[in-house]
């Protein structure tokens, strides 16, 4: 079934000698410069939260990044066992359900590699039979200047897509690559370009889209939510909050709102829009 699969992967630590050639070494943290890590961790999982996704880490990998925190444990209280509660939110370690085979040879560019996140990542896409997605995300954990590196598998090439550990340019991979993908449905009600709503037959109030259906079917992937019945975003083009219905498995409806009616969408979505921007 297709599905997305995110790795994370972060630097090592400059006193471990076994690690990829390719990932930076870190000297030991302040509290501060660690606390900031985590925070963004746990913002970025929080933020993520209703996407369909598994999430995978290399244990072997985190240990590394860990281990001046071991080594100085009463210095940096809590972080060790906060940074792996984060992990287990995010997801699994890759190592405990492992794809990639010892007798296949693996590349990064053209530098062999073995038993590391890319070589799981190639892996697990070339056995993918389907349109499943895969993406890396990079902690600051090697340079990389573009969205995709290349890898091989024998004599098979692929390429990976890459994206920093940043809200917002992982919430641009999930508007083209979501599984499964929102559908956007016009509601006659609502009408299309700020006209031709239907009155309520209670006559109560009724909201109308101000853009096209097309336009509305751009926003419905950017949009973001407390849960998956109810999505906001923000239509620059209008100056409006635009809210999306959920009416079935992944199909919306939409309608703007005016001042008054954007009151009602919680304060932390609003901030949670403002990150995408």
């Amino acid at each position: 079934m297709e599905h997305s699969e995110l790795f994370i992967i972060f630097p090592s630590y400059k006193e471990v000698e076994e690690k990829p050639h390719y990932l930076k070494s870190v000297d030991v943290m302040s509290m501060e410069d660690i606390s900031k890590i985590v925070n963004c961790l746990d913002e970025m999982i929080h933020f993520f939260q209703n996407e369909n996704y598994d999430g995978y880490y290399d244990g072997k990998n985190v240990q590394a990044f860990l281990l001046p925190f071991e080594i100085a444990e009463d210095y940096y209280p809590n972080i060790k066992t906060r940074f792996r509660v984060l992990m287990g939110r995010w997801g699994e370690n890759w190592r405990n359900d492992r794809k990639q085979s010892d007798t296949d040879n693996y590349y990064y560019y053209h530098t062999e590699i073995k038993d590391d996140t890319l070589c799981e990542l190639t892996k697990r896409k070339k056995d993918s039979a389907d349109e499943s997605t895969f993406l890396l995300i990079n902690h600051e954990a090697f340079s990389c200047s573009e969205d995709r590196i290349k890898t091989k598998c024998d004599d098979e090439d692929f390429e990976i897509e890459v994206r920093k550990a940043e809200i917002k340019s992982i919430a641009e991979w999930f508007e083209i690559n979501r599984i499964p993908q929102r559908t956007f449905h016009l509601n006659p009600k609502h009408g299309e370009f700020g006209k031709g709503a239907h009155p309520s037959n209670k006559g109560e109030k009724v909201s109308v889209l101000m853009c096209s259906k097309g336009e509305a079917g751009i926003l419905l992937k950017k949009a973001i939510g407390e849960n998956l019945r109810t999505l906001y975003f923000y239509d620059a083009k209008y100056n409006q909050y635009i809210e999306f219905k959920r009416e079935s498995e992944n199909v919306y409806h939409a309608f703007h709102l005016d001042k008054e009616d954007e009151q009602l969408i919680p304060n932390n979505i609003k901030d949670a829009i403002k990150k995408l921007f």
